[in-house]
């Protein structure tokens, strides 16, 4: 893989981090806040990360066939879960944690399944983010009735260990590929 192709990819994650990094911080400071902003700003994390997941398959030809297809589908369908947070947010909170669950685990399956035969910078951040998104599903899942301040407080918690990931991930591959002498 070339360091030009590469490269609009790591500041691509850089941007997906800071952008869930911020959302995380948003929802620790405003607990109280309305289920249309949560549902919005958890469907907008959606969105953004199955977004990300498809640009980023798409512009890298280092890729396994396999990893490619899988990581695309889990993207779109993310993306598609987004869409369903930020369009019906007045939802019951229940249908909203299972709609936020359910992208957790595709966008941790895809980050997992990407990782594992791309042999990238930080590989082993992503299959710990991969995982990291999947538990946090299964606890969701499990303990539905964990209240919406307990899943603002744990799904704000998810977004900026998220974030930080992504942010860590795409230093490590800026560090990888220095620029290239102009």
């Amino acid at each position: 893989m070339s360091a030009a192709v590469n490269r609009p990819l790591d500041w691509l994650r850089l941007t997906g981090g800071i952008l869930a990094v911020v959302l995380g911080v948003v929802a620790y400071a405003w607990p109280s806040a309305t289920l249309k902003v949560v549902g919005f700003l958890f469907g907008l994390n959606l969105l953004v990360a199955g977004v990300v997941r498809m640009v980023a398959l798409l512009m890298s030809p280092g890729y396994p066939v396999l990893n490619r297809v899988l990581g695309i589908i889990l993207g779109v369908l993310t993306a598609l879960l987004g869409l369903l947070c930020m369009r019906n947010v007045v939802a019951s909170v229940g249908v909203l944690l299972l709609v936020v669950a359910i992208g957790w685990i595709l966008d941790g399956l895809a980050e997992i399944f990407v990782a594992v035969g791309s042999g990238e910078p930080g590989g082993s951040w992503r299959i710990g983010l991969g995982l990291v998104a999947v538990l946090a599903a299964v606890a969701l899942l499990v303990w539905p009735g964990i209240g919406l301040k307990a899943f603002l407080f744990f799904g704000a918690t998810v977004l900026v260990f998220v974030g930080l990931s992504l942010i860590f991930i795409a230093i490590a591959g800026m560090r990888a590929r220095p620029a290239m002498a102009h």
